[in-house]
Protein backbone atom coordinates (compact mmCIF):
# COMPACT_ATOMS: atom_id res chain seq x y z
CA UNK A 1 0.00 0.00 0.00
CA UNK A 2 3.00 1.80 0.90
CA UNK A 3 4.54 1.43 -2.61
CA UNK A 4 1.48 2.70 -4.49
CA UNK A 5 0.81 5.66 -2.25
CA UNK A 6 4.09 6.94 -2.80
CA UNK A 7 4.05 6.41 -6.78
CA UNK A 8 0.41 8.21 -7.06
CA UNK A 9 2.03 11.08 -4.63
CA UNK A 10 5.03 11.68 -7.16
CA UNK A 11 2.29 12.02 -9.90
CA UNK A 12 1.01 14.93 -8.13
CA UNK A 13 3.75 16.26 -6.11
CA UNK A 14 4.92 18.69 -8.71
CA UNK A 15 3.96 21.72 -11.31
CA UNK A 16 3.84 20.48 -14.94
CA UNK A 17 1.91 19.05 -17.99
CA UNK A 18 2.78 15.39 -18.44
CA UNK A 19 2.03 15.95 -22.34
CA UNK A 20 2.64 18.98 -23.67
CA UNK A 21 6.58 20.55 -23.11
CA UNK A 22 7.12 24.36 -21.35
CA UNK A 23 7.28 26.63 -24.03
CA UNK A 24 10.47 28.56 -24.06
CA UNK A 25 12.73 30.72 -26.48
CA UNK A 26 16.00 31.75 -26.71
CA UNK A 27 19.52 29.66 -24.91
CA UNK A 28 20.13 28.45 -21.77
CA UNK A 29 22.11 30.63 -19.59
CA UNK A 30 24.60 29.40 -16.69
CA UNK A 31 22.73 31.20 -13.48
CA UNK A 32 23.97 29.06 -10.53
CA UNK A 33 25.90 26.44 -9.41
CA UNK A 34 27.33 23.98 -6.35
CA UNK A 35 30.62 22.59 -7.31
CA UNK A 36 30.11 19.64 -4.22
CA UNK A 37 27.02 18.81 -4.77
CA UNK A 38 27.49 19.29 -8.69
CA UNK A 39 24.50 20.33 -8.90
CA UNK A 40 24.04 23.54 -11.77
CA UNK A 41 21.17 25.90 -12.90
CA UNK A 42 19.89 27.49 -16.11
CA UNK A 43 17.57 30.12 -16.46
CA UNK A 44 16.09 31.31 -20.25
CA UNK A 45 13.13 33.63 -21.02
CA UNK A 46 9.74 31.90 -21.80
CA UNK A 47 7.16 32.79 -24.67
CA UNK A 48 4.61 35.09 -23.85
CA UNK A 49 5.92 35.33 -20.47
CA UNK A 50 7.61 37.93 -18.21
CA UNK A 51 8.54 35.45 -15.86
CA UNK A 52 12.18 33.12 -16.75
CA UNK A 53 11.79 29.39 -16.56
CA UNK A 54 15.22 27.61 -14.68
CA UNK A 55 16.78 24.06 -15.28
CA UNK A 56 18.51 22.52 -12.52
CA UNK A 57 20.80 19.39 -13.30
CA UNK A 58 22.29 17.36 -11.07
CA UNK A 59 23.64 13.32 -11.25
CA UNK A 60 22.77 11.51 -7.65
CA UNK A 61 23.93 8.16 -6.83
CA UNK A 62 20.61 5.99 -6.38
CA UNK A 63 17.78 3.93 -7.74
CA UNK A 64 14.65 5.21 -9.50
CA UNK A 65 12.63 3.79 -7.37
CA UNK A 66 14.42 5.48 -4.42
CA UNK A 67 14.40 8.89 -5.79
CA UNK A 68 10.73 8.52 -6.92
CA UNK A 69 9.88 7.38 -3.05
CA UNK A 70 11.52 10.48 -2.18
CA UNK A 71 9.46 13.10 -4.39
CA UNK A 72 6.59 11.17 -3.68
CA UNK A 73 6.57 11.41 0.05
CA UNK A 74 4.88 14.53 0.68
CA UNK A 75 5.37 14.83 4.19
CA UNK A 76 8.76 15.02 3.37
CA UNK A 77 8.55 18.09 1.15
CA UNK A 78 9.15 20.81 4.20
CA UNK A 79 12.13 19.14 4.99
CA UNK A 80 13.88 19.66 1.18
CA UNK A 81 11.93 21.40 -0.89
CA UNK A 82 13.04 24.99 -0.87
CA UNK A 83 10.29 27.48 0.86
CA UNK A 84 8.01 24.47 1.59
CA UNK A 85 6.11 25.19 4.87
CA UNK A 86 3.03 22.40 4.52
CA UNK A 87 2.33 19.71 1.85
CA UNK A 88 -1.09 16.94 1.26
CA UNK A 89 -2.29 14.84 -1.05
CA UNK A 90 -5.68 16.22 -2.33
CA UNK A 91 -6.62 13.59 -4.33
CA UNK A 92 -5.19 10.45 -5.91
CA UNK A 93 -6.58 10.20 -9.01
CA UNK A 94 -4.89 6.73 -10.28
CA UNK A 95 -1.18 5.71 -9.18
CA UNK A 96 0.35 7.76 -11.83
CA UNK A 97 -2.20 10.80 -11.09
CA UNK A 98 -2.83 12.77 -7.93
CA UNK A 99 -3.53 16.68 -7.19
CA UNK A 100 -1.66 18.36 -3.98
CA UNK A 101 -1.69 21.27 -2.45
CA UNK A 102 1.59 22.74 -0.81
CA UNK A 103 1.93 26.10 0.75
CA UNK A 104 5.48 28.06 0.77
CA UNK A 105 6.74 30.22 3.52
CA UNK A 106 8.21 33.47 1.66
CA UNK A 107 10.68 36.21 3.51
CA UNK A 108 8.46 39.52 5.38
CA UNK A 109 6.63 41.47 4.27
CA UNK A 110 6.08 39.75 1.31
CA UNK A 111 2.50 37.07 1.44
CA UNK A 112 3.04 33.37 1.73
CA UNK A 113 2.24 31.53 -1.21
CA UNK A 114 0.36 28.11 -1.99
CA UNK A 115 0.06 26.10 -5.37
CA UNK A 116 -2.65 23.34 -6.07
CA UNK A 117 -1.52 20.88 -9.34
CA UNK A 118 -2.00 17.99 -10.85
CA UNK A 119 0.63 15.98 -11.54
CA UNK A 120 1.97 12.94 -13.98
CA UNK A 121 4.60 10.31 -13.68
CA UNK A 122 5.28 8.14 -17.15
CA UNK A 123 8.03 6.14 -17.85
CA UNK A 124 9.78 5.24 -21.75
CA UNK A 125 9.74 1.29 -21.85
CA UNK A 126 13.07 1.62 -23.37
CA UNK A 127 15.55 4.37 -21.77
CA UNK A 128 13.66 3.67 -18.33
CA UNK A 129 13.74 7.75 -18.00
CA UNK A 130 10.85 8.52 -15.75
CA UNK A 131 9.50 11.86 -15.99
CA UNK A 132 7.06 13.93 -13.68
CA UNK A 133 5.09 16.62 -15.34
CA UNK A 134 2.98 18.85 -13.08
CA UNK A 135 0.46 22.00 -13.91
CA UNK A 136 -1.05 24.31 -11.93
CA UNK A 137 -5.40 23.81 -10.86
CA UNK A 138 -5.77 26.60 -9.09
CA UNK A 139 -9.34 26.01 -8.53
CA UNK A 140 -9.35 22.79 -7.14
CA UNK A 141 -8.86 23.30 -3.64
CA UNK A 142 -10.48 26.18 -1.71
CA UNK A 143 -8.27 29.45 -1.30
CA UNK A 144 -6.46 29.52 2.37
CA UNK A 145 -6.05 32.83 4.41
CA UNK A 146 -2.81 34.19 4.89
CA UNK A 147 -1.58 33.18 1.14
CA UNK A 148 -1.97 33.82 -2.36
CA UNK A 149 -2.93 31.52 -4.92
CA UNK A 150 -0.34 30.94 -7.34
CA UNK A 151 -2.17 30.94 -10.62
CA UNK A 152 -0.21 29.63 -12.95
CA UNK A 153 2.65 27.18 -12.50
CA UNK A 154 4.70 24.64 -14.55
CA UNK A 155 7.39 22.12 -13.35
CA UNK A 156 8.83 19.13 -14.64
CA UNK A 157 11.46 16.04 -13.50
CA UNK A 158 13.52 14.37 -15.32
CA UNK A 159 15.12 11.15 -13.91
CA UNK A 160 17.60 9.61 -16.62
CA UNK A 161 19.51 6.48 -15.63
CA UNK A 162 23.28 6.90 -16.82
CA UNK A 163 24.77 3.92 -15.93
CA UNK A 164 26.37 2.56 -12.77
CA UNK A 165 22.96 2.87 -10.79
CA UNK A 166 23.67 6.88 -11.28
CA UNK A 167 21.25 8.93 -12.40
CA UNK A 168 20.58 12.39 -13.97
CA UNK A 169 17.61 14.24 -11.97
CA UNK A 170 16.81 17.38 -13.76
CA UNK A 171 14.33 20.04 -11.89
CA UNK A 172 12.48 22.25 -14.28
CA UNK A 173 10.14 25.06 -13.41
CA UNK A 174 8.37 27.92 -14.78
CA UNK A 175 5.86 30.10 -12.55
CA UNK A 176 3.89 32.79 -11.96
CA UNK A 177 4.04 33.69 -8.44
CA UNK A 178 0.73 35.73 -8.72
CA UNK A 179 -0.17 39.40 -6.37
CA UNK A 180 2.54 41.74 -5.88
CA UNK A 181 6.27 40.63 -5.81
CA UNK A 182 9.69 42.43 -5.84
CA UNK A 183 11.96 41.69 -8.75
CA UNK A 184 14.57 40.85 -7.00
CA UNK A 185 12.66 38.43 -4.84
CA UNK A 186 11.09 37.00 -7.84
CA UNK A 187 13.84 36.76 -9.93
CA UNK A 188 16.31 35.40 -7.10
CA UNK A 189 14.08 32.40 -6.57
CA UNK A 190 13.69 31.11 -9.71
CA UNK A 191 17.47 30.39 -9.24
CA UNK A 192 17.24 28.89 -5.48
CA UNK A 193 13.86 27.06 -5.61
CA UNK A 194 15.82 24.95 -8.17
CA UNK A 195 18.91 24.71 -6.50
CA UNK A 196 18.01 24.56 -3.02
CA UNK A 197 15.65 21.86 -3.98
CA UNK A 198 17.89 20.09 -5.21
CA UNK A 199 20.73 20.04 -2.61
CA UNK A 200 17.83 18.94 -0.67
CA UNK A 201 17.16 15.60 -2.50
CA UNK A 202 20.94 14.83 -1.86
CA UNK A 203 20.91 14.82 1.73
CA UNK A 204 17.44 13.32 2.10
CA UNK A 205 18.00 10.18 -0.52
CA UNK A 206 21.00 8.63 1.44
CA UNK A 207 17.94 7.90 4.25
CA UNK A 208 17.07 4.22 4.38
CA UNK A 209 13.22 4.51 4.25
CA UNK A 210 14.68 6.07 0.87
CA UNK A 211 17.94 4.40 -0.25
CA UNK A 212 16.02 1.38 -0.08
CA UNK A 213 12.80 1.37 -1.47
CA UNK A 214 11.84 -0.43 -4.44
CA UNK A 215 8.00 0.62 -6.01
CA UNK A 216 6.73 -1.99 -8.51
CA UNK A 217 5.24 0.34 -11.09
CA UNK A 218 9.30 2.07 -11.64
CA UNK A 219 11.10 -0.47 -13.74
CA UNK A 220 15.03 -0.49 -13.15
CA UNK A 221 17.46 -0.19 -15.84
CA UNK A 222 19.63 -2.94 -16.45
CA UNK A 223 23.11 -2.02 -16.34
Amino acid sequence: MRKTMLVLWIVAGMLMFSSMPLLAEGEWEEAASDAEKQIVVYIRSVENSPFKISRGVTTVSASLGAIVSLIADTDSFPEWMHNVKRSMVIEQISKTERITYTAQKLPWPVTDRDTVVYSRLTQDPDTKQVVINVEARPDAYPEQDGHVRIPEMTNRWELTPIGGNRVEVAYEIHVDPGGRIPTRLANSSIVDTPLNTLRGLHRMIDLPKYRDARIDTIVEPSY
